[in-house]
């Protein structure tokens, strides 16, 4: 028998989705606009946002946020993370093909041009692929992941990093803003409920959530 129920209802239910996204507070700019913090752009690239097999106009909205909060931190370190794949990468066994042209694989256009470290994944955790590039993660006092998706990509780099941080005991803060981060809507992926989750599971794994930088 087909179970059926109202979406907007189970929200109600759960009555966390409006204060997970909505009434977290905003962080001054001020506080993280120096050498000592740095900035992870998740997948805000082709393959997601613009065309092709996962691409979402949800993701596609979040780019003017993106941009904006990269345009407050001028003196943060900046890693621009991107999927890209090859043809018969493994990871295709649990997602559509994606990212595996040089167009899907680049940056939106929105942010092309701007100075920071270029990270490659083949996987949804970008954790192994930035330890190789950025080997003093530890050494930043405030780590901020912005990009898609919440409950992927961005989810599994927020807890990776903030186990890592407490298995070496550095003082690093995790941060997320949940205006510049988003999910994709599918028949069978529901972008409100997968943001909901995502970001709680971020919260209760010790990642400071922020709706944005003001």
């Amino acid at each position: 028998m087909e179970i059926k129920f109202d979406e907007k209802e189970v929200l109600k239910e759960l009555n966390c989705y409006k204060i997970e996204l909505n009434a977290k507070p905003d962080l001054l700019a001020t506080t993280l606009n120096n050498q000592n913090t740095l900035v992870l752009v998740v997948d805000m690239i082709v393959g997601f946002c613009k065309k092709g097999a996962l691409a979402s106009p949800r993701c596609d909205a979040t780019i003017p946020a993106v941009k904006a909060l990269l345009d407050k931190l001028p003196l943060a370190t900046k890693a621009f993370i991107r999927d890209e794949h090859e043809p018969d990468c493994i990871e295709f066994k649990s997602f559509p093909l994606h990212c595996h042209t040089k167009e899907e694989s680049s940056l939106v256009k929105e942010l092309v041009g701007i100075d920071g470290v270029d990270v490659t994944k083949n996987s949804t955790n970008a954790f192994f692929a930035l330890k190789n590039k950025i080997a003093n993660l530890g050494a930043f006092n405030n780590v901020v992941i912005i990009g898609v998706c919440t409950d992927i990509c961005v989810m599994q780099l927020g807890l990776t990093l903030r186990t890592y941080f407490n298995e070496t005991n550095a003082k690093s803060n995790v941060i997320v803003f949940t205006d510049c981060v988003e999910t994709y809507d599918a028949p069978w992926h529901n972008a409100n409920l997968s943001n909901l989750f995502g970001l709680k599971f971020l919260e209760q794994a010790g990642v400071q959530l922020f709706k944005a930088l003001v």
